[in-house]
């Protein structure tokens, strides 16, 4: 489940992971140098060179006995922070380029229709794991029509298609959510609107785990409700700073308790009602799933 307060690896230039001396994740981010982004191979059988110039990309063999195809083996994880300069084209070199990879992550600035329709196009790829970032930016998001998030479902049946959104402003959540999204992870990092936040089941039905960081002022009950009518798929359900009735949850987990595996509210966050306190739907919920449950317990300290 995405954690709540997520672990957010700063980068720099490159950030190189190496499993059993084998390289199997790669994150690329841009760079204000034209230069390209290098790294030796100390520690490494390859080196992967990506130009925020030109969309090439090249591997180079930097020692005796190993094969040209090393990295194509072992790489499992691309991810790839935005450039202005890096093309679909780009991309999708870098994705053909290694056959074993499985996830591929990327700044929501670098979708587009052409480049969901190209990962289609390639047998060889096999994603299991489409993981977006969406920040502000200081130009408009793209709109990815619902034409080519459809087609890419189609190809790609089994996908993981994973949201964080870090957007505050609303018409860059509207550019985001301008038809349905075939999400099955879904992060606030900032509270959505409430115009965004009471349409989820319908942008999301493909939901299995939705996580709200905030949200308010107003209670967060109807939110919840139209997910649990909306999304038959979903099984985990984080909240942070969001209230909610303790008569909204016991609905709420009433309607989803034989597909509801994780449930995360803080203590803090239930309101309580002269006939439903914390403890009684705390009983009531545990009940309903089949094994004890509790809020989680925040210190104001």
């Amino acid at each position: 489940m995405l954690g709540l307060n997520e672990r957010r690896i700063p980068f720099v230039e490159a950030r190189w992971i190496r499993y059993h001396q084998r390289l199997q994740m790669l994150a690329l981010i841009s760079t204000s140098k034209s230069a390209y982004l290098d790294i030796d191979d100390e520690g490494f059988n390859t080196v992967l060179t990506l130009s925020n110039e030109k969309t090439t990309v090249e591997q180079k063999k930097e020692r005796q006995g190993v094969g040209d195809n090393a990295l194509a083996k072992s790489l499992q994880l691309l991810k790839i922070r935005a450039s202005p300069s890096l093309l679909p084209e780009g991309i999708l070199t870098l994705v053909n380029h290694c056959r074993c990879l499985r996830e591929l992550s990327l700044s929501y600035s670098l979708l587009s229709d052409e480049l969901l329709m190209a990962l289609c196009t390639e047998e060889q790829v096999d994603l299991e794991t489409l993981r977006i970032e969406a920040h502000s930016e200081t130009r408009p998001l793209p709109v990815v029509s619902e034409k080519a998030w459809t087609t890419f479902v189609a190809r790609f049946p089994n996908i993981n298609l994973v949201l964080l959104s870090y957007i505050i402003e609303e018409e860059e959540h509207k550019s985001i959510f301008a038809s349905r999204l075939p999400v099955t992870h879904l992060y606030f990092g900032e509270a959505p609107s409430e115009s965004i936040a009471s349409r989820i089941h319908e942008y999301c039905p493909r939901l299995v785990e939705l996580v709200i960081a905030a949200y308010g002022p107003e209670l967060i009950d109807d939110v919840l409700i139209n997910v649990a009518r909306g999304c038959l798929r979903l099984s985990a359900i984080g909240l942070g700073d969001c209230e909610i009735s303790c008569a909204a949850l016991l609905d709420f987990v009433t309607m989803c308790a034989e597909r509801l595996k994780i449930l995360y509210i803080r203590e803090t966050s239930l309101i309580e009602d002269p006939e439903l306190d914390v403890l009684k739907v705390a009983a009531k919920v545990s009940s309903l799933l089949g094994h004890t449950w509790v809020p989680e317990y925040i210190p104001l300290w």
